[in-house]
């Protein structure tokens, strides 16, 4: 199995979920699935689901039809970190030697898209002052759509109903506790640093931030490692 179809959400967690996220794509488009209490939960903020990497070495969860949304999002959260997992595994593998980047496994579910969600994988320091830190956090999501950091509550936009593949990057301010702060518009386009489908993209966008060079003089050592 290569790298990219391994990190394919659809292909791993069967076609059920498949044609259950075109069922429910359909249905949040004229209405909210989820309270607001079930909002909070899929962000982090009940105390009671806060665990991050304790459940990703668990087998992946079976998703049906009939299961309830909050069901489908414990479900999807659980195999998003596991996906996670594998994203950091395959990326630390190929970083080059020096590299900065630490290990942060953190998933986060779509609120009106239970079946969709985003897993950080990893994060890089960039710059710290007194009272704060420059951090670059790196994501895989199960789906393919757009990232607007200026957007008030989610950022994120699903283009389609398919399970897809997108990995990103954002730059965010964190204070000495590590409390974000807010997301670093003056780094990237608005906050984001990289988004992109392919792993190689991906490999190269990380790389350079999390050794401070230059994505050119990364790919030309590439270059002279494969001639």
């Amino acid at each position: 199995m290569t790298a990219i179809s391994k990190l394919q959400y659809g292909n791993r967690f069967g076609e059920e979920i498949a044609r259950l996220a075109q069922e429910k794509w359909a249905a949040t488009q004229t209405a909210d699935m989820l309270s607001a209490r079930y909002s909070r939960w899929f962000y982090g903020q009940d105390d009671a689901s806060s665990d991050t990497i304790a459940t990703a070495g668990q087998r992946y969860r079976t998703i049906t039809s009939e299961m309830s949304a909050l069901e489908i999002a414990s479900a999807t959260k659980n195999n998003l970190n596991a996906l996670g997992e594998d994203a950091n595994e395959l990326f630390s593998a190929r970083l080059p030697d020096g590299h900065r980047m630490r290990k942060a496994i953190r998933s986060t579910i779509l609120p009106d898209m239970p079946l969709f969600g985003t897993c950080k994988f990893g994060e890089i320091v960039a710059d710290r002052s007194c009272d704060t830190l420059s951090v670059t956090q790196v994501f895989v999501a199960n789906f393919h759509g757009e990232i607007d950091t200026m957007r008030p509550g989610s950022i994120y936009r699903p283009t389609h109903q398919d399970f897809d593949q997108m990995f990103f990057g954002v730059h965010i301010v964190v204070d000495r506790f590590g409390s974000i702060l807010g997301f670093d518009h003056d780094r990237g386009k608005n906050g984001v640093a990289f988004k992109t489908r392919s792993m190689r993209e991906a490999l190269f966008s990380i790389a350079s931030v999390s050794t401070g060079l230059s994505r050119e003089e990364l790919q030309a050592r590439a270059r002279r490692q494969a001639a």
